[in-house]
């Protein structure tokens, strides 16, 4: 009766195009006593690893992890931005019920009263917790939830946290004056502000032991050392501020490209029929080449730049997950290594992030759960970075609040081919909303000069020929147009409907 049941179960979800997952998690080892590694890259583009694709960039070391995790093609941020994707997947919750869509927004005062995130979730379970480098968007944007570390290296802690001092101490380097950061992120003065932080690219002109990011992986790596000896469970956030902008690098790094080499960026302005996106393509990009379009040659020169920027997270990276292996801790640690955002390099004449369109809503995922069937292969089907709650709460064995908005991906660490979600949600702001599924990409604007754009991505996959008023695309609109409202929940896996 039971194999009946199930066989008209899988043709009645077949008929009507459900989505039917396997049983989830019961052939990945004992999980919950492991630690966690969970490192953090700011601004990254999927497309600039080598285990994604790109042949430039030399990545190696990540290349290498690759072969030994899952590596997610299909990763999708909620948020455009790294205050609206980290309050989306710290919390588990997506940008419009966070209330958090932009990075002035603070996300503290807007979250929904009695929202745990994930470092209060871990501290609850007994994890000693450790965060070196930026982890929230800002510090006076998470007083409360940073207080759950036990840790706090690289980054200001909050008012009233009491926690040991610097496991190393460093050379202190001097800096460049830098004026303030105005309030109003809208205003002349703080745009002028940004540029002088941000728009430039090449040799940072410091030494690789003076980078910052490079000072937060021999932290890491002292840290790592003192877990193995004291053999706490741990979960422990290792950040990267590059390749965020300014795309600057030690000499040796940038040595490494030359922008002759470097292809013309793809989807140029001549390409692009009823952009959404209008202003940025005229040359108002926000934290690179903001006083106007660069010439072909900056361009490649940025790109190259960007590249060495990787290459240099790279080897920061490697040196985290080879003291993971000579501590004897890789055997017995979830490690977790994502982009928080994507990143424009010139495409559609864009720079940085700031859209809904594939660079920025994809984002590089790579998960090992030591013994996971999975490891080395990859997922190509829709996961959402708003699942990492819900994932690490099935790994670790903690219970999440049962309003969470994103869906459990354990399975796909045992089976990453069997289906899963049907499509990826994405918000610009509380009016201007996205979504993508295998076949197109539909992208809604309130008060836009263009209100809606529709992308076929098998025929058009870097997204320039909007064909939301094309009559002959009308029902296709017209069904993204249902998917986007009928919303996240829609789509998910059908086992967590």
């Amino acid at each position: 009766m039971k194999i009946l049941l199930r066989l008209l179960f899988l043709f009645l979800a077949a008929a009507f195009g459900a989505r039917v997952v396997a049983a989830p998690v019961a052939a990945l080892p004992d999980t919950s006593k492991m630690n966690v590694l969970f490192i953090l890259i700011e601004d990254c583009y999927a497309g600039v690893w080598g285990s994604y694709g790109n042949t430039i960039c030399k990545t190696p070391n990540m290349d290498r992890f690759a072969r030994t995790a899952v590596q997610f093609d299909a990763a999708y941020v909620q948020g455009i931005a790294c205050n609206p994707s980290r309050s989306s997947f710290l919390t588990g919750l997506r940008p419009l019920t966070t209330r958090v869509w932009n990075n002035s927004q603070v996300m503290s005062e807007r979250l929904p009263p009695g929202t745990v995130t994930l470092p209060e979730y871990l501290k609850q379970r007994g994890l000693h917790t450790a965060v070196i480098g930026k982890f929230f968007h800002r510090t006076d944007y998470a007083e409360r939830q940073l207080m759950a570390f036990d840790r706090i290296e690289h980054y200001q802690a909050p008012p009233g946290w009491r926690g040991p001092p610097p496991i190393l101490t460093f050379p202190r380097e001097p800096q460049a004056a830098k004026n303030p950061t105005p309030k109003n992120r809208n205003s002349p003065e703080s745009r002028a502000t940004r540029a002088q932080q941000s728009d430039r690219y090449g040799d940072s002109g410091k030494k690789t032991e003076e980078e910052g990011d490079y000072r937060i992986t021999q932290t890491a790596v002292a840290l790592i050392e003192e877990f193995a000896k004291s053999k706490t469970q741990f979960f422990l956030s290792v950040h990267s501020s590059r390749p965020h902008t300014p795309l600057v690098a030690p000499k040796k790094y940038i040595d490494m490209y030359d922008p002759e080499t470097i292809p013309e960026p793809p989807a140029p302005p001549a390409s692009l029929k009823n952009f959404p996106y209008a202003a940025r393509v005229a040359g108002r990009n926000p934290d690179i080449f903001m006083k106007g379009q660069p010439s072909a040659r900056q361009a490649r020169e940025a790109i190259a730049a960007y590249y060495a920027c990787v290459s240099f997270v790279d080897d920061n990276v490697g040196r985290v997950l080879a003291a993971l292996e000579q501590q004897g801790l890789a055997k017995n640690t979830i490690v977790v290594v994502l982009g928080d955002h994507g990143f424009h390099l010139g495409d559609h004449a864009m720079w940085s992030k700031y859209s809904m369109l594939e660079a920025t809503r994809r984002a590089p995922l790579w998960v090992r759960v030591p013994g996971a069937p999975a490891n080395g292969k990859v997922c190509r089907e829709f996961v959402e970075f708003v699942d990492l709650v819900p994932t690490l709460g099935d790994l670790l064995g903690f219970t999440p609040a049962s309003n969470l908005e994103g869906s459990s991906f354990a399975p796909l660490l045992v089976d990453p081919a069997q289906p899963w979600k049907t499509a990826v949600f994405q918000v610009q702001s509380d009016n201007d909303q996205m979504v993508r599924n295998r076949r197109y990409s539909y992208l809604q604007f309130k008060n836009g000069a263009v209100p809606a754009a529709l992308y076929d991505l098998e025929r058009d996959p870097w997204e320039t020929v909007n064909l939301a008023d094309d009559p002959a695309h009308a029902k296709t609109r017209s069904e993204m147009a249902a998917l986007l409202q009928a919303g996240w929940k829609a789509a998910r896996p059908i086992s967590r409907r």
